[in-house]
This record gives structure tokens, C-alpha cells and sequence, in this order.
């Protein structure tokens, strides 16, 4: 009997779990070492992965959306200081190059304008074992001691 419900616990958190969707990305030192005149051949093996969205194309350009990690910082509140803590993966940054007719690119910039659809999606739904927690699992509970 109890392997029973050791065998349905796992596999309820097992399904309360969700399927992450993120986009590939990069990092920011890498986006830092690209130059104004590199081909789109170069700058994809220099961040090591395809553009992931076009944003605008015209006669004379083309802009293309590439997607890098900030890195952030995580420390207690009260004792912040310029260098202390530790690295934590930050947010989903969309990067925006432009390229000329020629594939070489003219301008890089952070695409502050664009929209913040790179959602981080947790991957445990909290709220789904709270339920099972305060619902499911004293009933659980009952059915066993009645059972005895």
C-alpha cells in the first residue's frame, strides 16, 4: 500500500511540473566582442546561434533580433555592497543588429522597444502542490487511517 501512493505522489509531481519554453540565447561577453563591419556569417559564429526573429527588412538593411542573458546578482538585502553575492542567470535581453545589403552590420543596439514576450516560465507550479498539499494529500491521509 504505501508503494502505491509513493508511486502516485511521484507521479503527481512529476506532472505539476512544466514544460519550459525559452528561446536559445547567448551571452553579453560575447555580444560584447562583436564589431561594426562583421559578415552575418561572423556574428552567428561568434554568438553561436541563429537570429531569433526579424525585425524589419528594406531595400537598403535588414534588422535581426538575437536574444542574450544578462547576468545578475543575488546577495540578502541588508548587506549589499558594489561586488559581493553571487551570479544568478538574469532576464532575456533582445539584441538588434542591423546588417546592409552586403550582410555587414551597421549599427548593434539592446532592443529596448521590443516587446517583452521572452516570459521565464518557473519550473514547478507552486500553486498546483499547494493544492495537492492542503487538499489531496489529508484526504490521502483519511483514506489510509479509515482503511486501518
Amino acid at each position: 500500500m504505501k508503494n502505491k501512493i509513493i508511486i502516485v505522489v511521484s507521479v503527481f509531481f512529476i506532472f505539476t511540473s512544466c514544460i519550459v519554453q525559452s528561446p536559445k540565447y547567448t551571452t553579453l561577453q560575447k555580444v560584447m566582442s562583436l564589431q561594426i563591419g562583421m559578415s552575418k556569417t561572423e556574428v552567428e559564429q561568434i554568438l553561436g546561434l541563429t537570429p531569433y526573429d526579424l525585425k524589419a527588412y528594406t531595400d537598403t538593411s535588414s534588422v535581426f533580433i538575437y536574444i542574450y542573458r544578462t547576468t545578475d546578482r543575488k546577495t540578502l538585502s541588508f548587506y549589499t555592497k558594489f561586488v559581493n553575492g553571487r551570479k544568478a542567470i538574469g532576464k532575456y535581453v533582445q539584441l538588434q543588429i542591423t546588417y546592409s545589403k552586403k550582410d555587414k552590420v551597421i549599427n548593434i543596439e539592446s532592443c529596448n522597444m521590443c516587446p517583452d514576450n521572452l516570459v521565464r516560465i518557473d519550473k514547478i507550479n507552486f500553486n498546483n502542490i499547494f493544492v495537492f498539499v492542503t487538499v489531496t494529500l489529508p484526504v490521502l491521509l483519511i483514506y489510509i487511517g479509515l482503511k486501518k
